[in-house]
């Protein structure tokens, strides 16, 4: 019958089977017995090896002498792509011998069954197990693609929800940027008008990634449409509040996700940035002419904890000034060996640049993947 060629560490062997026993000499004696019907093994006791083995160009399968091992074989044994045989010298009671199928066994030879025979059991086996891994190798090929497609759906209908950008609110000029790790993102912005006098903005991240991540942020933009209809004239005053009504909507939904949020209210017509944040870093930051008042602010994540209450604070944003919010991945994107050193280079960073596309340009956008990013730039235009 035709051999397989494997190059080993040290030579090259030529072999069609892989004798397995964690008995070294129990498998010599297999594979000699394997010889004898013009196989061509190789026999080993450690499974460590095995992967770089049952490469293509190895094994053509994997051949155990003892039912007993068969039915104890770890994951590498298993995912190593070849079929598995159980090779027995004695005849076992149909029992016995079907006791050892569940455990990953393809096929079981008895070994006074003549060469022919076996070679012509053998290739028949390694093509059924060659078509049906093929199979399920499209199958999961076509699974991916269809998931890959949702959530590219998923995206272009998370993407609609964000607001416009930029988006002019009185004299208050307002942009967003935001770049998930994966194709759904966790991190969300929004911003809107609430009376003649009030507009909201909020950044809002999600923990975790993906799919489950992004579907809270369905809900959050579901909270912005009714704020609008819903406020209470003390929420204007008193973000906190607003903290507390989303995080009870959150936690009756059981949806077993923490969400870190800072929420702005603007008064424009005392220019007072009414503000409350639920653990959202780094520090939200207003820029005025070539300083930054840091907003720093403890508050727990959205959605962990009930009858929990956050301060609101404000500050003046006057004409000129800028309020700017990321989410915690833009520290990804900036180099520095500490905590401190990345947030003192995105101080700079911000001082230096005006614009939200120039701040983008200044960051290391090779690092993005590893968290979704995003940035919010409120500007009170002169």
């Amino acid at each position: 019958m035709p051999s397989c060629r494997f190059r080993g560490k040290s030579a090259l062997v030529f072999m069609s089977l892989l004798v397995l026993d964690p008995e070294i000499e129990q498998a010599k004696v297999l594979a000699a017995r394997l010889n004898d019907l013009e196989f061509e093994t190789i026999s080993i006791s450690d499974t460590t090896a095995l992967p770089e083995l049952c490469e293509p160009g190895g094994a053509k399968a994997i051949v155990l002498g003892s039912p007993t091992y068969a039915q104890t074989l770890d994951e590498t044994v298993l995912r190593t792509g070849v079929p598995i045989i159980l090779a027995l010298s004695e005849s076992m009671a149909p029992a016995e011998l079907m006791a050892s199928l569940p455990f990953g066994i393809n096929d079981i030879w008895r070994l006074d069954m003549t060469p022919g025979e076996l070679a012509a059991r053998l290739e028949r086996l390694c093509l059924s197990f060659a078509t049906q891994h093929g199979s399920i190798s499209v199958t999961v090929q076509a699974l991916q693609s269809e998931i890959e497609r949702d959530q590219r759906a998923g995206q272009y209908i998370q993407m609609g929800m964000l607001p416009p950008n930029p988006m002019g609110i009185g004299h208050y000029r307002l942009q967003h940027k935001v770049e998930p790790s994966l194709i759904l993102s966790g991190d969300f912005i929004d911003y809107f008008q609430i009376t003649d006098r009030y507009f909201a903005c909020y950044v809002a991240d999600v923990a975790g990634h993906g799919a489950s991540s992004a579907f809270v942020t369905v809900l959050l933009k579901n909270f912005s449409r009714r704020l609008r209809r819903e406020y209470r004239p003390s929420m204007l005053r008193n973000p906190g509040e607003i903290l507390a009504w989303i995080n009870r909507e959150l936690l009756e939904q059981k949806i077993d996700k923490h969400v870190a949020l800072f929420f702005g209210v603007l008064d424009m017509q005392e220019s007072v940035l009414r503000y409350a944040n639920a653990a959202q870093f780094p520090p939200p930051m207003i820029v005025v002419q070539n300083a930054i008042v840091d907003l720093s602010q403890k508050g727990k994540p959205l959605g962990l904890f009930t009858d929990q209450e956050w301060e609101s604070r404000e500050v003046e944003l006057v004409s000129g000034a800028r309020l700017i919010v990321f989410s915690d991945g833009v520290l990804d994107l900036v180099p520095g060996s500490t905590l401190t050193n990345k947030e003192q280079l995105l101080r700079d960073i911000v001082l230096e640049n005006d614009q939200i596309s120039d701040i983008w340009s200044n960051l290391d956008l090779s690092c993005l993947g590893a968290d979704d990013v995003s940035c919010l730039v409120v500007h009170h235009e002169v």
